[in-house]
């Protein structure tokens, strides 16, 4: 099997993150943008060979395996107890192993949320339906032209798709496997706003083949901020409601106020930088856009066509018919009298 041969963007992304990302695995999968790969796969062999070549030190990691975590039948008890008051599932594991150093994604917090939507899911908490499930992105081209229809309001056909769009389409499915963009989705426990990420960021990048690795990292933060947008506004309506609820006490109005005031000022901050990068985006990508187009003659795009197999067997076929017709009515001439032939002056040969 060949080697790979990391390209110059690739090699520069190595250059620019190998100290910031020293961990073999996570730097393969980032310049690759494949959360599948690891340092034993061909892409992990030329990045190390890379780095080695460049004196670069890198490391592997190992995480000990955590222990498994084992709910007595009390523990049982106080979780349906405590999950039809409302309660997170991060919340409980926290009062039932208050000895541990538990996270939104322990395994306590986990094994609770297991449990929980097992024995009583109509009590799952919404920001607990995606808790422990592992983003999977779309595999196959009819996979992800269903997601672009959905999310980018497209009629796409998988029989009627052009050169161009089909390999956006490709380009998409390696972007859904960027480890940054799988990382941060995973990081979701809520399922909406998985989603919503999800959406936006096959909305923004479908029909953008070009992206550089950098560009697509910057997606990431703009639909990042898409879910840090939804979440601010349901706290300011969550304010609002509690404001006119207390509209009568003077204190707590006051601190509502000013809650307020410091959430819209969020949103309207978190507004403003969505609005920059979109734009520093789209601005790179036009005048990079402009420059293809200025250097890529017309024959140049009539050779890419043809580079392309099934547009180089329709364009053979044509020509073949083509021929087919010029030889029929060759031998149709041939067959007239000899005296038209020769009033007219042709010869088959000439025809041909």
């Amino acid at each position: 099997m060949d080697k790979i041969k990391l390209t110059d963007e690739q090699q520069k992304y190595i250059d620019e993150n190998y100290q910031e990302t020293p961990n073999l695995i996570e730097l393969t999968k980032s310049v690759f943008m494949d959360s599948s790969l690891d340092g034993r796969s061909r892409e992990g062999r030329a990045v190390r060979e890379y780095m080695a070549a460049k004196d670069y030190k890198y490391k592997t990691t190992k995480h000990p395996k955590v222990k498994g975590v084992n709910l007595s039948a009390e523990n049982k008890e106080f979780i349906l107890e405590n999950v039809d008051g409302g309660m997170k599932a991060f919340e409980i594991a926290t009062l039932l192993f208050e000895d541990r150093r538990i996270t939104p994604l322990s395994k306590e917090t986990l094994t609770v949320a297991e449990f929980i939507s097992k024995n009583a899911p109509e009590q799952v908490h919404h920001a607990d339906t995606a808790l422990g499930e592992k983003y999977k992105p779309a595999k196959d081209l009819g996979a992800i032209i269903e997601k672009v229809n959905s999310c980018a309001d497209q009629t796409l056909s998988e029989e009627k798709l052009t050169v161009q769009v089909k390999k956006g389409l490709e380009t998409l499915l390696g972007f859904l496997k960027a480890p940054r963009l799988v990382q941060t989705i995973n990081n979701y426990t809520n399922q909406n706003h998985r989603d919503l990420f999800e959406a936006e960021f096959i909305r923004a990048t479908w029909d953008k083949p070009d992206l550089t690795s950098d560009e697509v990292n910057l997606y990431i933060n703009v639909c990042i901020d898409y879910v840090n947008l939804m979440n601010i506004q349901k706290a300011v309506d969550k304010l609002n409601h509690m404001f006119e609820q207390c509209e009568d006490q003077r204190e707590m109005t006051v601190r509502l106020a000013e809650l307020l005031k410091t959430k819209s000022e969020e949103y309207n901050q978190c507004e403003k930088r969505m609005e920059s990068l979109i734009t520093r985006l789209n601005g790179d990508r036009a005048k990079r856009v402009q420059n293809k187009h200025q250097q890529n003659a017309s024959i140049l795009s009539l050779v890419q066509l043809f580079q392309e197999e099934e547009e180089r067997e329709v364009m053979i076929k044509i020509a073949e018919m083509q021929k087919e017709l010029v030889e029929e009515e060759a031998d149709n001439l041939e067959s007239m009298p000899d005296w038209k032939a020769r009033v007219l002056g042709l010869r088959k040969e000439d025809v041909i």
